[in-house]
């Protein structure tokens, strides 16, 4: 269990270092990859199976190993096989025995599994993960290299989305019935409508893979919610591009294990941070890779934090940097990567990229679900000076929209739970920002007065409050924590229990020494975990963490 917080830990409280204000910047950097590797092709040539590696920049070292799964129920491959090589190229490539590779292929087709790690100049490690289908003779054939994934926007309604590794027609399987997606493309989305309650089988045609999921809620409703998984250390998995694919595999394998329906995911799924697009969307991609195959068989609904950012940068100073441009915005390749509901169809004005996918809703049972996007339209450290948006901010139409969501969606739901990145009341490295930025303060703002921030804060909780909210869930501090929100430092009529929960993978944070909530903080820790939620009149909380254990426990129960 947790030890409760009524000793004091030890924290060192990150500052602004920078205490002036920069110029306008008119030094734009051009775009540059942070990645080492930018794609792989795979062919045969006579005895051998050639991968070769496209990198960024010269890559000292690179490690290959290849592996198949174990058996028709397996969910991930074992490796049996492996080459190494010293390249110092950005071009290079490695080299498999296609008689051995054989040993391992069945009569009829095989995915073979292949990781492929690397270490740069500077020592930087980096994984890559990816898959081919083969025939017995070991020919490549047409393979889906990213999905299938199961997504549910509305209802009964379901979309299962795949890439293949070229672009051509396909087809899904389902409970024996051929649906054809007949664009020859690379991405298919096949909707499903109708689908009774109970159990169904799909496969997507070609590929050896069989997966199943279930259709309909009962009376009480199970989920996860998790967030944080963007590179840890540790080399290999702890950084598959951009994503902490270790904690990921293991968190959302016991989460699914655990029975969840469905998983919540409000931001910071990789690095991101980078000014080239194909980069963030392969980011994106490698994240949805390592949930497999527990999102094929669940839906995940996520959200964006503050590294789901496709940004252009300035040498001026590295505070200020800007959201590209539609139709390249950090939202547009979001949305085109990911599958959420396409309720939240709006844009803060003309020229600004839409909240699509983004900011969504949607009910499973008698749940409300709202994911709001705390990172639109990001703007540096000085958007009041250069323009952009604040990190943690909500804008105004944002906030009509929760309105109005709230009076149309809410009014028949027996419980209403918000989800967003940027935490209302921080209690670790966050209080510089998120919803808080140190209460305003000018002289703790580069002498800018957020006061602003605080008084959106507060409108956002007497909201909440006025419709019943009584959970919301945050991330953006790499650790656990709770936090009872009641009018002692808030605006609101009813309790509402904050979670931070940003334990998938990001580096931890400590706990902050100055909290000025500091008597409404519940429980605190620093473990990889995720939130197991279960909710019938009740809702009743578990926090599970990466060894199993059971790191805190509660039940908030039903207000009339």
């Amino acid at each position: 269990m947790i030890k409760r917080v009524g000793f004091v830990l030890l924290f060192f409280l990150v500052v602004p270092v920078f205490a002036g204000i920069p110029p306008v910047p008119k030094q734009k950097l051009p775009d540059r990859y942070q990645l080492l590797v930018k794609g792989v092709t795979v062919h045969k040539d006579g005895k051998k199976l050639q991968f070769d590696v496209a990198a960024s920049r010269n890559v000292r070292y690179a490690y290959l190993s290849a592996g198949i799964l174990p058996g028709a129920d397996a969910i991930a491959p074992i490796y049996r096989i492996n080459t190494a090589g010293f390249p110092d190229s950005d071009h290079f490539r490695l080299s498999l025995n296609l008689r051995t590779v054989r040993r391992f292929l069945t009569k009829k087709r095989t995915l073979l599994y292949y990781r492929i790690e690397v270490v740069g100049k500077k020592g930087h490690p980096e994984s890559f993960e990816s898959r081919v289908l083969l025939d017995r003779e070991g020919n490549l054939l047409n393979t889906v290299v990213f999905g299938p994934y199961l997504d549910m926007p509305k209802g009964n309604e379901i979309v299962i989305s795949f890439e293949l590794n070229t672009a051509r027609s396909a087809a899904v399987i389902m409970d024996g019935k051929r649906i054809l997606s007949d664009k020859p493309v690379k991405c298919h989305f096949v909707r499903f409508t109708g689908l009774k309650s109970g159990t169904h089988t799909y496969r997507i045609e070609g590929d050896p893979r069989e997966f199943h999921f279930t259709i309909g809620d009962g009376a009480k409703i199970r989920f996860a919610m998790m967030c944080d998984s963007r590179q840890g250390s540790g080399g290999a998995e702890y950084n598959l591009h951009g994503c902490n694919g270790e904690v990921i595999r293991k968190l959302f394998l016991s989460a699914w294990q655990h029975g969840v329906r469905f998983v919540l995911f409000p931001g910071d799924l990789v690095n991101g941070y980078t000014s080239k697009e194909d980069e963030f969307e392969m980011e994106l991609k490698e994240w949805k890779y390592a949930t497999e195959p527990i999102s094929a068989m669940i839906p995940v609904y996520v959200g964006m934090g503050n590294h789901e950012a496709l940004i252009d940068m300035y040498r001026d100073n590295p505070w200020i940097f800007f959201d590209k441009k539609i139709p390249h915005s950090s939202e547009d390749v979001f949305g085109r990567v990911f599958v959420n509901p396409e309720n939240g169809d709006f844009v803060e004005k003309s020229g600004l990229p839409s909240y699509k996918e983004n900011v969504y809703y949607f009910h499973r049972g008698n749940i409300l679900f709202i994911m709001l996007n705390t990172n639109y339209w990001v703007g540096g450290d000085f958007p009041e000076l250069q323009g952009g948006n604040l990190e943690g901010h909500i804008m105004d139409r944002q906030m009509k929209w929760l309105k109005k969501v709230l009076e149309t969606e809410g009014k028949d739901a027996e419980h209403i739970i918000v989800s967003a990145h940027e935490p209302a009341f921080p209690v670790s490295a966050h209080m510089v920002d998120g919803m808080y930025y140190m209460g305003g303060n000018p002289t703790l703002n580069h002498g800018i007065d957020r006061s602003y921030v605080i008084k959106r804060r507060n409108e956002l909780m007497t909201l909440l409050s006025r419709f019943g909210v009584q959970l919301i869930f945050f991330g953006d501090e790499h650790n656990y924590s709770r936090v009872l929100i009641n009018k002692d430092i808030a605006p609101v009529t009813n309790d509402i229990t904050q979670i931070i929960s940003g334990g998938t993978g990001a580096p931890f944070y400590e706990l902050a020494k100055n909290i000025p909530w500091r008597k409404n903080l519940k429980a605190f820790s620093r473990e990889n975990h995720y939130i197991l939620v279960d909710v019938d009149e009740d809702i009743h909380v578990q926090v599970i963490g990466i060894s199993g254990r059971v790191l805190d426990r509660f039940t908030i129960k039903k207000t009339d």
